[in-house]
């Protein structure tokens, strides 16, 4: 009897300790918090959260690189080869004086996306009767290209004055004012590097005669390269 009584004094005893450590203990409260955001390493696939500071940030790759310029632009300088053919004379005032034409070389300057300035020089050679003879052209135009600079191929007006020489013996009796005006398509490779094509109406006033020359159908070929 009395062991019994031990017992029940010791088991009343542990129970007293135990609630008495249980009230010491704080009882953990879980925070409201607001759901978290997917990180990085969550799931990769997830779009990611736009940026405030960089609007480009989570947009896809294809509509941050699209509307990329294909075509020379505003600020673009190149250098530029032209071939002209021989023009066909349809209409004179006096003796025929179209002289052969001549290659070119020069420079162009984009003053906008769409706008040109062409500056151009050639040289002619020509060897007769033993003897060499020259003739030159020295001229400034423009090229307005239509579209825009997301098109390669861009059609295009040309308007260009020159000062220039038939192949000859003298130079000075051979000077004449030529102008012309036609039109054609530049194709681009790249924004650095075209092709030209045009045909186009021409005007030539010599100096020394003062006789007109109108010309028609005169094709040209060129190429640019643009830095």
């Amino acid at each position: 009897m009395k062991r019994l009584f031990v017992v029940l004094l010791v088991t009343l005893s542990s129970m007293v300790m135990a609630q008495e450590i249980g009230t010491e203990i704080t009882p953990v409260t879980p925070e409201n918090k607001p759901n978290p955001v997917n990180q990085p390493n969550d799931n990769p696939y997830a779009t990611q959260p736009a940026n405030p500071e960089n609007p480009k940030a989570g947009a896809p790759v294809a509509a941050v690189d699209a509307g990329g310029a294909r075509s020379a632009g505003k600020g673009a300088f190149g250098i530029r080869a032209t071939f002209a053919g021989q023009p066909i004379p349809v209409f004179t005032i006096g003796p025929n004086t179209t002289p052969p034409e001549t290659g070119s070389v020069g420079l162009a300057y984009w003053g906008s996306d769409n706008l040109a300035v062409l500056f151009d020089l050639g040289f002619g050679l020509g060897i007769s009767g033993g003897g060499a003879r020259v003739g030159f052209a020295a001229g400034v135009g423009i090229d307005y290209h239509f579209r825009t600079t997301a098109d390669a191929l861009r059609p295009l007006i040309n308007v260009q004055v020159a000062i220039a020489s038939a192949i000859a013996n003298d130079i000075g009796n051979a000077l004449q004012l030529s102008g012309q005006f036609g039109g054609g398509a530049a194709y681009f490779f790249s924004p650095h590097f075209s092709l030209t094509g045009r045909i186009s109406l021409g005007l030539r006033i010599p100096f020394a005669s003062g006789l007109v020359t109108l010309t028609t159908f005169t094709p040209a070929v060129g190429a640019a390269w643009y830095f």
